[in-house]
């Protein structure tokens, strides 16, 4: 499996009385920007033939909507277990429920997304990889299911790096 980690694009602030739900806070005018800039970047990370996964998130969906435009990809596929309410052990479910042999981005939120990139190639540390706003990570596990340590640390970029 070769796999992209992409955090979601810069977002307004929590604010309940704009977005009393959570999950339909949007990026930010500057958050979209900066994301279409790394667009190239991401691109030249990813394998062919990528299949794009997002949470449900409107942030989220902003954010792999942006990138399968300006990528020239098919539009992202929606997976609630990338959600914000869910964890790591949820996002590692969906990883393990897709074949191996098959290139993926998920585009999804904190803190499951800074842990993920870390618990794929074994570190013992929460936090080994901090991803922020817009950031990416590239796993590969070969032919390997996703699991803890199985998975090869090919590029951690942030976002200031990727708009470049």
């Amino acid at each position: 499996m070769k796999l992209l980690i992409l955090r979601h694009g810069k977002a307004y602030d929590p604010d309940p009385r704009r977005w009393p739900d959570d999950s339909e806070r949007p990026l930010t005018d500057d958050g979209k920007k900066r994301l279409a800039k790394s667009v190239p970047a991401i691109k030249a990370l990813a394998p062919k033939n990528v299949r794009v996964i997002s949470s449900p998130y409107t942030r989220a969906l902003q954010t792999a909507l942006i990138v399968c435009q300006k990528a020239g990809w098919d539009e992202p596929e929606i997976d609630d277990r990338l959600s914000a309410h869910h964890g790591p052990e949820e996002a590692l479910e969906l990883l393990q429920s897709l074949p191996v042999s098959g290139n993926y981005i998920i585009v999804g939120h904190d803190p499951t997304f800074s842990y993920l990139p870390g618990y794929l190639i074994g570190a013992n540390r929460l936090g080994a990889t901090t991803l922020k706003t817009g950031a990416v990570a590239r796993i590969d596990t070969g032919m390997a299911t996703p699991a803890q340590g199985t998975g090869t640390l090919i590029a951690l970029i942030q976002p200031k790096i990727l708009a470049r």
